[in-house]
């Protein structure tokens, strides 16, 4: 098992579905995790007692993302508490609600970019400050399948946040990588979590939406976590902008 011992990683978005995983995953590997959370305070609070159960340190930070006061707040606290922070997982992101492309509002479309792209621009440049310095660091965004496809009906506004978010992630790697930081992207399919449950309510249409995945099912969170702490660990250190896709061959 690659080890993260001694690794501080902070996660946004971590209350529920693939943040959790990987929290919990990360913390088995031996990091220390900072579980960022926006609303949901019982699952934040859960995601931290599930990884304390088994052992690991973490802690909670209520901010939202999308702030740059509140982000620079959460990350004078992580520092306050662990000292550093060796990865961010740029997790926190949304599709808002959905939408037909002649009827989405400029405000949809400002709203999503600021959750999925801002929220990225304002963690990063708060965890940068501190790890130019040291010369070190990963940073690992999470974007969507969607961003190659176009969105699956009623989401174009979401696809096109994580097709910039791609652009963003292969830009931040050539540039930040004279420092010392790796940057890359996962791209998930269909994944069981809280926001396919929210967009994909209707059990038939989630049936058919998983047809169209070769391996014939939606993926586990663990899942998406797995390939998280390969991209976290020592053992991609030469791996650099690369968007991998964990879509069951979607």
């Amino acid at each position: 098992m690659e080890s993260l011992h001694g690794k501080v990683v902070l996660i946004t978005g971590a209350s529920s579905g693939i943040g959790r995983a990987a929290a919990e995953l990360l913390s088995s590997k031996g990091a220390k995790i900072i579980v960022n959370y926006l609303s949901n305070k019982k699952g934040a609070i859960e995601t931290v007692q599930r990884i304390q159960k088994n052992g690991g340190d973490a802690i909670i930070i209520q901010a939202d993302v999308t702030i740059k006061e509140q982000v620079n707040a959460m990350v004078e606290q992580a520092l306050a508490s662990f000292g550093k922070i060796d990865i961010l997982i740029n997790n926190a992101a949304g599709g808002i609600r959905q939408s037909t492309f002649m009827d989405a509002s400029e405000e949809l479309w400002e709203e999503t970019y600021r959750l999925n792209i801002n929220s990225v621009l304002l963690c990063s440049q708060a965890v940068l400050t501190h790890m130019i310095p040291r010369k070190e660091g990963k940073i690992i965004n999470i974007s969507s399948t969607a961003a190659r496809i176009g969105g699956a009906g009623e989401s174009i506004h979401y696809a096109a946040s994580k097709g910039a978010l791609n652009t963003m992630t292969i830009g931040m790697a050539k540039e930040l990588i004279e420092y010392g930081i790796i940057v890359n992207g996962i791209a998930p399919g269909m994944v069981e979590t809280p926001f396919h449950e929210k967009f994909a309510p209707n059990e038939d249409r989630l049936s058919r939406m998983s047809a169209t995945i070769p391996i014939k099912r939606v993926a586990q969170p663990i899942e998406i976590a797995e390939t998280i702490a390969f991209l976290a660990s020592d053992a991609s250190n030469y791996i650099l902008g690369e968007i991998i896709n964990v879509s069951g061959g979607r």
